[in-house]
């Protein structure tokens, strides 16, 4: 059954009789960090690019940094200095003094450095590279890059393990074809001393969105927030996560290996878009960020793995419980050793503890949250003008909320995450028929080039929109949530391509600018590399087989992978060889108009 849903009170209220003025710096407070030993405070305010120091005990602001753009991760080095880094496809690296928080020296630092850490052990920093899918190691004294690290697909997040001489690095999305199997996301193990990925650790089938690593004080067990898929299944209903429910794996870090994963949702009511994850300092809960339900997910961590013993010794735990391997679909393991809090306010995406309390930040309603240990005492502390407060914001918002769908069970940003892009999977999503899933597509400028889906099936983004918080959030939205999703989405940008060299095409893509042009612009022509227009191919199979295909857009399609309506090829190259010029080319020509293509 469909719901109408109409504007949460909460955020009436909040537009009605804030403590904020109109006129108020919007704040977006989107990660919280720790420094000199849990004593000082930071949160981010990713709207105004500033790192916020705040008092003691979390209720005012004593100091702000501004930067070139928003921070993404901050660490503190041996000798009490912060090391900043900043978003951007040409990031930034800053040191601060610990004390006065004066920048001290300004580095470039890749494709968007997305986290830090100071390693003791190797006496560097290491720095995670989203978009060049790399770890870096610097030199803080010389501030230069001692080496470089393939890892996974865009790495968002690390912790350290096995005595400071580890590093657990959590990548965001599956690096494969969404028709290989199983597909998902693969976490790297990287040796600081040796500087090479020791071993790979995959996570359960459909794993996607992996958003936060943290590893408890004896660095025996990590644990990774993301989502799993049931991608598998038709999205003809959404009772007990049939679509996705929201994870948190265990990564038994002494074997080096996946231990199991438990589903932070109840079977009535989902934990919507798990983002940041901790262990308090005294070992004994876990608190997960819940951004899309709007709450902590809070995990006696003792209870979780006395259950998780005798679960292996095939005791059956819970009345839900089947058999140790099923654990991952058991949305009942969890009951009794967990409980919700919720924030008061909109999109808690990060949390930490110290002094005895916990503190998240409501990223778009601007307040900073403090509680107490057991979830009590719950106090805000407006921060500023929230992110809601515009059409465009609030758009944002809607996008990323799961209490507008049915059960709080998943938001739109569930299968678009990281700014309505995608999750590398297939969906059958019945709007052309079943039994024939198609492959995630970006959202970015849906608005600018209609039609939408694979096979045009819809007219236009607005409708896409409108059809999707119907049958797939389950739920009938008012007009304003639907035009400000519309609003959100049309203001997105494509990212400069990593490919670029100072923002220019390589020697190399511009030579496949030109077989690009003889070969692939009568189709992939204008502002965004379409015409527009849908037409028939050789290379659809199954039910799909001699349908028409939408041209799609180009821009940004370095980071769209896999390629095709079916998802079918991972890399640029393996897309161009089943699609690709109508002349015949030599490789190395297919490698240069592949180079332009991913730099566009």
């Amino acid at each position: 059954m469909k719901k109408k849903i109409l504007i949460p009170v909460g955020m009436a209220a909040l537009f009605l009789c804030a403590s904020w003025q109109a006129a108020e710096t919007t704040v977006s407070p989107d990660r919280l960090f720790l420094a000199d030993n849990g004593k000082s405070l930071f949160v981010t305010n990713r709207a105004g690019c500033e790192l916020i120091k705040m008092s003691p005990d979390g209720q005012k602001i004593e100091k702000k940094v501004s930067f070139s753009s928003p921070v993404n991760a901050m660490t503190q080095d041996a000798n009490g200095k912060l090391w900043v880094v900043c978003d951007g496809n040409y990031g930034t690296m800053y040191e601060l003094d610990g004390k006065k928080l004066s920048v001290q020296s300004k580095t470039k630092s890749g494709a968007t450095p997305s986290d830090i850490l100071y390693n003791p052990l190797s006496k560097s920093l290491w720095v995670t590279q989203r978009f060049n899918n790399e770890l870096w190691e610097i030199d803080p004294a010389t501030r230069k890059v001692k080496t470089k690290i393939a890892v996974g697909r865009e790495p968002v997040s690390m912790a350290v393990f096995a005595s400071d001489s580890c590093l657990l690095i959590a990548n965001n999305l599956p690096e494969m074809p969404s028709t290989a199997y199983p597909i998902a996301v693969q976490l790297d193990m990287v040796d600081v001393l040796s500087k090479k990925v020791s071993g790979r650790i995959m996570l359960p089938n459909g794993s996607t969105d992996v958003k936060s690593v943290a590893v408890d004080k004896n660095h025996t067990f990590a644990y990774v927030t993301h989502l799993i898929s049931r991608y598998q299944l038709p999205t003809n209903q959404l009772d007990r996560g049939w679509m996705a429910t929201n994870t948190l794996s265990i990564i038994d870090l002494k074997a080096k290996k996946w231990l199991t994963s438990v589903i932070l949702d109840t079977p009535q009511k989902g934990a919507a878009n798990p983002w940041s994850v901790i262990v308090t300092p005294d070992d004994k809960q876990i608190i997960v960020a819940a951004a899309g339900s709007q709450e902590l997910v809070r995990i006696d961590r003792i209870a979780l793995h006395e259950r998780l013993a005798k679960a292996k010794q095939g005791e059956m735990v819970t009345p839900s419980m089947k058999a140790w391997g099923n654990i991952p679909n058991d949305a009942g393991f969890l009951y009794g050793i967990r409980d919700f809090i919720p924030t008061q306010g909109k999109g808690p995406r990060s949390v930490v503890a110290t002094g005895g309390k916990i503190y998240t930040a409501n990223y778009y309603t601007s307040e900073l949250v403090s509680m107490d240990l057991n979830g009590k005492n719950v106090q805000k502390q407006v921060l500023g003008a929230p992110l809601a407060f515009t059409k465009v914001g609030k758009g944002d918002m809607y996008f990323h909320d799961a209490t507008i769908c049915f059960q709080n069970w998943q938001s739109c940003a569930t299968c678009h995450p990281n700014d309505a892009r995608m999750d590398g999977l297939n969906w059958d999503l019945l709007n052309d028929g079943m039994g024939n899933p198609k492959n995630t597509k970006t959202l970015l400028l849906s608005h600018q080039t209609p039609p939408c889906m694979a096979t045009g099936i819809r007219k236009n983004a607005e409708v896409a929109v409108r059809s999707g918080v119907k049958y797939i959030l389950f739920m009938e939205g008012e007009d304003e949530i639907y035009e400000s999703i519309d609003e959100y989405l049309k203001s997105l940008k494509p990212l400069p391509s990593p490919y670029l060299q100072n923002g220019k095409l390589s020697a190399k893509a511009k030579r496949g600018k030109k077989i690009f042009e003889e070969n692939c612009a009568s189709c992939h022509s204008g502002q965004y590399y379409t015409d527009l227009k849908q037409y028939k191919v050789d290379w659809t199979t199954g039910p799909d087989k001699g349908l028409s295909m939408d041209v799609p857009a180009l821009n940004e399609c370095w980071r769209t992978a896999p390629y095709l309506y079916d998802g079918r090829s991972y890399s640029m190259k393996d897309m161009l060889k089943v699609h690709g010029p109508h002349k015949p080319v030599s490789e190395k020509e297919l490698e240069e108009l592949e180079e332009y293509v991913l730099s566009l």
